[in-house]
């Protein structure tokens, strides 16, 4: 059954029955769930009934899909956390579908419960019960001090893909591109071996994506030290892999040609030569591009602007004198994207609620999307509290101890580990458009000051910088990152707590972006 929901989804991914196809794909995993009682079908059915949610936005049947998702992440997988957050869109987004009233009911038990759970914890201990022990084989994640692979993420489209291999801890990657070999019936596939790994019991070994290039995603021990992850491609033309800390992750950027014909063999962006921990980063960059290259890549005119606002759910951000960096920044968020709308930008947001989102998604969902701007804002802090100033970021080397420190923080990582990082960023930034970044940071940082400078704020200009910073990595269109201001200094805390100099930093963010759209279109007439 799933096969024949595959194949009709395949025919026609944008069709009018491809978000029933999906939701059928999660039913029918559900379903063999219930008879194979292995953890990794249920998996698969959230998996399906989240593509539905994702891809189908407007359909009759996405709350449905949510619904059903929500059931069987809280009766099945045993997580009432991402159960209620499922609950929420409904509630949110869907209050005139046909399941806001049953998400409703399921909302209020999950919590009736983890009230009723808090209590009785804090007054008796009782005795385990079957249901409390059950658990137990799901946090049992190490095997003989091993890592383990807690489970694989993927974002992708008709032209690109970013998966995402979560590990419980470090571990060494290899990994090895494989061409497509149709007389064999085999497609394009990147396999990366993690030593010293095992694939954790909800992972499961196959799971057919037909969304967008990726097919499919196997997981399985070529040896008994080793996971390998295998990644099945409609078409590649240019691939990346890499390793985040905090957690442990191994991302892989694909991207194919947009008409899906190659007409070369694919090619390795990753860094292969080692990383030597004392010797300095290469400070080669490549050389600036022409302004009808710009033209080109960019097309005529800047149409679509995602916003993004830094931190959110359990991650607050920085927090001082009164500020949540996680609050501050998505109001911030809001008030830009009203202005950009008036101005006659499209606009989209990687949040606009209160949940955590990974770092690395969050330029993939720009990726995904095809956006032409991203703009990451944030709100920083120092343990000197007489530091202050707005500043404006943008993917490069870290040229400054300050800019090493901030994304560091941002980065969640120690300061020691951002110059290994620069060596991986040396061939990132080969293929990102670092100096159309370099322009659009430029104008937003002095139009940002000029406009709150004009109405009587002494707010001071600490410039244009560069650092790497995940969230920016493997953007394929102009990205900056704006720190608003220090909440740690009292006297920038108590303006970055006026909504009036909120509103003038919005508008000077809409103001910046408008002139960088115009200035493309005085290039394109030339």
């Amino acid at each position: 059954m799933e096969d024949k929901f595959i194949a009709i989804y395949q025919a026609n991914p944008d069709g009018s029955y491809a978000p029933k196809s999906l939701y059928y794909m999660g039913r029918v995993n559900e379903e063999l769930a219930k008879r194979s009682y292995l953890r990794s079908d249920y998996q698969a059915a959230v998996d399906y009934y989240n593509r539905c949610a994702k891809r189908f936005t407007r359909h009759s049947w996405t709350d449905d899909s949510l619904y059903r998702m929500a059931r069987v992440q809280y009766y099945n997988l045993n997580q009432a956390a991402d159960a209620r957050r499922t609950l929420n869109t409904i509630l949110r987004k869907y209050q005139s579908g046909d399941k806001y009233k049953e998400a409703l009911a399921l909302h209020r038990k999950i919590i009736a419960e983890v009230n009723g759970s808090r209590s009785s914890h804090a007054s008796v201990k009782k005795a385990p019960s079957r249901q409390k022990q059950a658990p137990a084989k799901k946090t049992t994640r190490r095997t003989s001090g091993k890592v383990a692979l807690n489970g694989v993420r993927f974002t992708s489209s008709n032209d690109y893909t970013r998966v995402v291999i979560d590990l419980s801890g470090e571990a060494k990657h290899q990994y090895k591109f494989l061409n497509a070999d149709p007389s064999r019936n085999l497609p394009f596939r990147l396999y990366i071996d993690l030593e010293g790994t095992v694939p954790s019991s909800a992972v499961k070994d196959e799971l057919k994506i037909y969304d967008g290039i990726l097919r499919m995603i196997r997981v399985g021990k070529p040896v008994p030290s080793t996971s390998r992850v295998v990644l099945d491609f409609e078409s590649v033309q240019k691939y990346t892999v890499f390793a985040l800390e905090n957690p442990y992750r191994v991302v892989v950027d694909v991207s194919a040609p947009k008409n899906g014909k190659m007409t070369h063999p694919p090619v390795d962006l990753s860094r292969k030569a080692p990383v030597h921990k004392n010797k300095k980063p290469s400070r080669t960059i490549p050389p600036s591009r022409k302004v009808p290259d710009l033209v080109e890549q960019l097309g005529l005119t800047v149409k679509t602007v995602m916003i993004d606002a830094g931190h959110g759910g359990k991650d607050p951000g920085a927090s001082k004198n009164r500020i949540r960096e996680k609050d501050y920044v998505l109001k911030v968020a809001k008030m830009l994207g009203k202005k950009l709308k008036a101005k006659g930008f499209n606009v989209l947001y990687t949040r606009k609620t209160d949940v955590f989102i990974p770092l690395e998604e969050r330029t993939a969902k720009a990726n995904v999307q095809k956006v032409d701007l991203f703009v990451s804002l944030h709100i920083n802090a120092n343990r000197k509290s007489s530091v202050n100033g707005i500043e404006t970021y943008y993917l490069n080397l870290a040229r400054s101890k300050s800019a090493r420190r901030i994304a560091a923080r941002e980065n969640a990582i120690s300061e020691k580990r951002i110059s290994d990082l620069q060596f991986i960023l040396t061939d990132l930034m080969l293929n990102s458009k670092m100096q159309e970044s370099k322009a659009l940071a430029e104008l937003v940082q002095k139009s940002m000051v000029k406009t709150v400078r004009a109405r009587g704020w002494k707010s001071k200009s600490n410039g244009v910088r560069s650092a790497p910073f995940y969230v920016l990595m493997g953007a394929k269109m102009p990205s900056i990152l704006v720190e608003l201001g220090y909440c740690s200094n009292p006297t920038e805390a108590k303006r970055l707590r006026n909504n009036s100099y909120l509103n003038l930093l919005a508008d000077g963010i809409a103001n910046a972006l408008s002139t960088y759209r115009h200035n493309l279109k005085n290039y394109a007439a030339m």
